[in-house]
């Protein structure tokens, strides 16, 4: 995905210094930025690599000045650091909501009922009486047994199993090669709200 400085200078309320079209598709640290590359300058320690970043954009705190030329477009916010971190968060949740669809390479169990926004990725097995709320994206290579109740906004990362009987609540992430409802568990209810 490609985003320009103006999107990113709006989805953290920063100011854009510079090329406001100015386009990355990838992360870099500063010291080995290329173009079409993102990164950011929060230690001072760091401020001689802003003049020889070859980033396309770089978040930096309100208060860095520049001393002499940049190739870099600027994106000046309060905290550099945090914001970096928030647009990490915004980019991975992105990521998440443009998945949909079933994979012709799963084992989707006819009697399963799942809601809008799903997302089922390749080689994934699904049981009977299966029950997947909205806005759920299964990874590949997941497990799901049969009576398995998936609420809401729950995303299972790839590898992942979930033994029968097991309920997820919303609002929940299952990371990869995690296993739910295994011997000693029974099952396990996950929920954040």
């Amino acid at each position: 995905m490609k985003f320009t400085a103006e999107q990113i200078a709006g989805v953290l309320g920063g100011e854009v210094v510079g090329n406001p079209l100015a386009e990355v598709h990838e992360l870099s640290k500063i010291e080995e930025g290329k173009v079409g590359s993102l990164t950011f300058l929060s230690n001072p320690k760091y401020n001689n690599y802003i003049y020889t970043t070859e980033a396309t954009i770089t978040i930096v705190n309100k208060s860095f000045v520049a001393e002499s030329n940049l190739n870099t477009t600027l994106i000046k916010v309060d905290d550099a650091y945090l914001a970096f971190s928030n647009l990490l968060e915004f980019y991975d949740q992105a990521k998440k909501a443009s998945k949909q669809g079933i994979d012709p390479h799963t084992v989707l169990s006819d009697d399963t009922k799942y809601g809008e926004n799903f997302y089922l990725g390749s080689f994934s097995y699904v049981g009977t009486n299966v029950s997947i709320g909205d806005n759920v994206k299964i990874y590949p290579n997941c497990f799901i047994g049969d009576n398995v109740v998936i609420r809401n906004n729950v995303t299972i990362f790839a590898g992942a199993k979930i033994y029968s009987e097991s309920i997820i609540g919303n609002n929940c992430t299952i990371h990869a090669g995690t296993v739910i409802g295994s011997d000693g568990f029974w099952f396990w209810i996950c929920s954040k709200s």
